[in-house]
């Protein structure tokens, strides 16, 4: 009986190292907690890293678009600005032409009157 359960006993050992040859050291490996939350960990950093060069690249294309807004606008304004400027100046010319005017009125008329200049 003995040496039947010692044959027993080194028959179930012999299985068991020859069940255990038969998969690979990885298919044994059972993952834990932290393995599990490693996995994750790196899974939603690949996402996220994903997320941020999209969101990158539509920062730059708005970016890019308000620049040529900007440059319309500014480009706009500056044409407005000339066009007022050009209205003051003709504005103001002629003001500077009745104010001449009106200072020849009046010499002309001191003169009539024989006042001196």
């Amino acid at each position: 009986m003995r040496h039947t359960s010692r044959l027993l006993t080194a028959g179930s050992l012999a299985l068991l190292l020859a069940l255990a040859g038969c998969h690979k050291e990885d298919d044994r490996r059972v993952d834990g907690p932290a393995e599990r939350a490693g996995k994750e960990l790196d899974q939603a950093t690949e996402k996220a890293a994903v997320h941020l060069e999209k969101a990158r690249e539509d920062f730059q294309q708005a970016a890019r678009e308000t620049g040529r807004e900007l440059d319309q606008a500014a480009e706009k304004a500056g044409e407005n600005l000339n066009k007022a400027a050009e209205v003051v100046g003709e504005k103001l010319e002629r003001a500077g032409e009745k104010v001449q005017a009106s200072a020849e009125a009046a010499r002309q008329e001191d003169e009539a009157k024989g006042k001196p200049k």
